[in-house]
C-alpha cells in the first residue's frame, strides 16, 4: 500500500470582503453592487440608510466595511457612520460623494466623524478595480480616496 501525499497548497487566495452600501440612488447602488462584485466583493445595499443601520445592527460581524453616500433623506451619511461605529468600533467606513473631499479639510470641519475612506462619484462600472483597490487599502488601515 502506497502513502497518498497531501498536495501542498500553492495558490495564496485573498479574502473576500463582505461591504454594506448605502445610497439613496438606485442606479448608483446598481453600479457600486456591480463593480464590487466584478472585484470579487460580497455586497448587501439599501437604498434607506434607517433600515441599513438595523440590518447592520443585526449583522455587524458579517460585514468588513460600510461604504455610505453622505446625503441622503431620513438620515444622512454622518448619522450613519456615528450609528455603526456605536454598534460596532472597528467597522471601516467610507463615504461615497460627488465632492471632492480632502482627509485632513474633512477632519477639520467634521472632527467628531471618522471617515476611513472618500469615493467619488459618479461611479463607473469601469471602476471595480480602483473601488476594489481603496477598500482593500481601507482594510489595511490606510485611508484612501479614488
Amino acid at each position: 500500500m502506497q502513502a497518498i501525499e497531501k498536495p501542498e497548497l500553492t495558490e495564496t487566495r485573498q479574502k473576500t470582503f463582505s461591504v454594506l452600501l448605502i445610497d439613496d440612488d438606485t442606479n448608483i447602488l446598481t453600479i457600486f453592487k456591480h463593480s464590487l462584485a466584478q472585484a470579487g466583493m460580497h455586497t448587501y445595499g439599501f437604498t434607506n440608510p434607517m433600515l441599513a443601520v438595523k440590518h447592520f445592527r443585526r449583522n455587524a460581524n458579517s460585514y468588513d466595511i460600510v461604504v455610505t453616500d453622505i446625503c441622503m433623506p431620513q438620515m444622512n451619511g454622518f448619522q450613519v457612520a456615528r450609528a455603526v461605529k456605536q454598534i460596532r468600533p472597528d467597522i471601516k467606513v467610507a463615504f461615497a460623494t460627488s465632492f471632492d473631499i480632502n482627509k485632513s479639510e474633512f477632519d477639520k470641519v467634521f472632527p467628531s466623524i471618522e471617515a476611513d475612506a472618500f469615493i467619488t462619484k459618479p461611479v463607473k462600472p469601469s471602476m471595480s478595480t480602483e473601488v476594489s483597490s481603496v477598500l482593500q487599502h481601507t482594510l489595511q488601515g490606510w485611508c484612501y480616496k479614488v
